[in-house]
């Protein structure tokens, strides 16, 4: 499927004019990793000027949102009955299943991990601490969803692993974009598990190893705004989904699951400030050229691609 860049009319990837205004669709284009030799083959002439001349309007932010819980909502609605009768972590579990794959591990420091789509939770966890994750890493799948479905809206393309390769590219090289988005993970998360259980060990751990908290100080400032801003949207999409009795039922497995007494010092870390959509839209879009910039200039790029590539392929196994 296409969306059509003047009214978001979602259409077959065949059609030549939009089913809905006539528009003229941008030529049939599929990005294939098993063709690609570098992310560089998807930076042509052409998709370079379309994406400098037509950054997103609110409206046509406001349909790619809409289209992204339409994704789950299609997945969702063929299970309404099983996702009644799931307990409360079976309920989180298929809403995540609904966007990425989720499998478990059962060894490793961390709790859980995302890549290439696909959401890993180490299974030895508490049930509390395996829904807190599940949304952590849900997030972090959804942040590179809303960048991905915002170069399918400008270039008229469809989904693909090389587009998805590309924009866990563009997001992964980049420390802010890095920091933007683990800021983002855990503000989502906060949101829905009760107050006094955040845990913003993974965002401390990449300030201290990426960042001088004196001299970067306006970068983290504006990292943490950025992906406050994302997070939401992020959180407006989960609530659809996450709904009020389902969060009182979070509260109840945290109650009967956490070891320790709650902690109140991490929710300081949480912040009200944003950017205006403008504001946001306008980053955004840098933020999708700038992938452009470093693909086409660092000299290990290829090399990067490899890596992207065989995570794909392996994970589509």
């Amino acid at each position: 499927m296409v969306f059509c860049s003047k009214c978001g009319k979602e259409n077959s990837s065949s059609n030549i004019y939009c089913s809905q205004c006539d528009f003229i669709l941008m030529k049939d284009e599929y990005f294939n990793l098993g063709r690609l030799n570098s992310f560089n083959e998807i930076i042509n002439d052409e998709n370079l000027k379309i994406l400098e001349e037509n950054p997103l309007t609110e409206m046509e932010y406001a349909i790619i949102l809409k289209n992204i819980t339409r994704m789950a909502h299609d997945y969702l609605d063929d299970l309404s009955q099983e996702f009644k009768t799931r307990s409360t972590l079976g309920k989180i579990k298929l809403l995540a299943l609904s966007y990425a794959d989720v499998s478990y591990k059962s060894r490793g420091a961390e709790f859980g991990s995302y890549s290439y789509n696909h959401i890993e939770i180490d299974d030895r966890l508490n049930d509390c601490d395996i829904i807190s994750t599940l949304i952590h890493e849900l997030t972090h799948h959804l942040f590179n969803e809303i960048f991905e479905q915002m170069l399918m809206y400008i270039w008229e393309v469809e989904k693909s692993d090389a587009l998805e390769a590309y924009v866990s590219f563009t997001l992964g090289i980049n420390p802010v974009l890095v920091l933007a988005n683990e800021y983002c993970a855990h503000t989502v998360e906060g949101r829905f598990i009760p107050y006094g259980y955040q845990n913003y060990g993974s965002f401390n751990n990449l300030l201290v190893e990426s960042f001088d908290l004196e001299k970067d100080s306006e970068i983290i400032y504006f990292a943490l705004k950025l992906g406050n801003s994302i997070a939401d949207d992020i959180i407006h999409i989960l609530e659809g989904f996450v709904t009020a009795q389902i969060r009182h039922d979070i509260k109840d497995v945290f109650k009967n699951d956490y070891a320790k007494a709650p902690d109140y010092d991490a929710i300081l870390l949480e912040s009200s400030e944003t950017f205006t959509t403008d504001e946001k839209l306008s980053h955004m879009h840098v933020i999708l050229m700038s992938g452009i910039t470093i693909a086409g200039e660092d000299v290990k790029s290829e090399e990067i691609f490899k890596v992207f590539e065989n995570g794909y392929v392996t994970n589509n196994r």
